[in-house]
């Protein structure tokens, strides 16, 4: 896949940091979805109405992308945070338990072993499953997958630069220094 980076300047997108045409660390320039253009899309477009501000000069878009039946495990959606225009994490939906063993080795074949993984029954979820959790940590990103959030059938991939998991420490901290907001 062929990315234009700079006007006249061609490069191939880095696999590592690439998930479904979009790449980290590249600015984000995917068009607005038209009218009925979302989980049918033959493009990488984003929702405008689902789409919002995260802090001051960080924004959160919701991506929809062509569904393949190569990845079965992937919902055809994913939000992708920019700072100051620059995509620095892609977090990628998957269909949770009934496809975390398809996602997961996927991503060890692409990055090889993770640094740390799990396996663990969630009781509050019912599964009969184990949710499995992975981890990956490599110089210019880094990768976690979730085979479940918060119910059986969701999971994740989040694909991040240490710039926005710095991001994210600071907008914890502040959350947790924050005094309670009274009306």
């Amino acid at each position: 896949m062929l990315i234009i980076r700079n006007l006249g300047t061609t490069y191939a997108a880095d696999p590592a940091t690439t998930f479904f045409g979009v790449e980290l660390n590249t600015r984000f320039q995917a068009p607005a979805c038209g009218r009925g253009e979302d989980t049918m899309t033959q493009r990488v477009c984003y929702d405008r109405n689902l789409s919002h501000s995260l802090s001051e000069g960080v924004m959160g878009y919701h991506v929809f992308y062509p569904s393949s039946s190569s990845t079965p495990w992937a919902r055809g959606e994913m939000s992708v945070t920019t700072i100051q225009g620059v995509i620095e994490a892609i977090l990628v939906n998957t269909w949770g338990i009934e496809a975390q063993v398809t996602a997961l080795k996927m991503l060890e074949a692409k990055y090889g072993p993770p640094i740390r993984s799990r396996s663990e029954k969630i009781k509050a979820l019912r599964a009969r499953l184990p949710s499995k959790f992975a981890d990956w940590t490599f110089k210019t990103h880094e990768v976690q997958f979730l085979g479940t959030t918060n119910a059986v059938d969701w999971g994740s991939i989040t694909l991040s630069t240490p710039r926005y998991q710095q991001w994210l420490q600071t907008q914890t901290q502040n959350q947790i220094t924050r005094p309670p907001q009274t009306r």
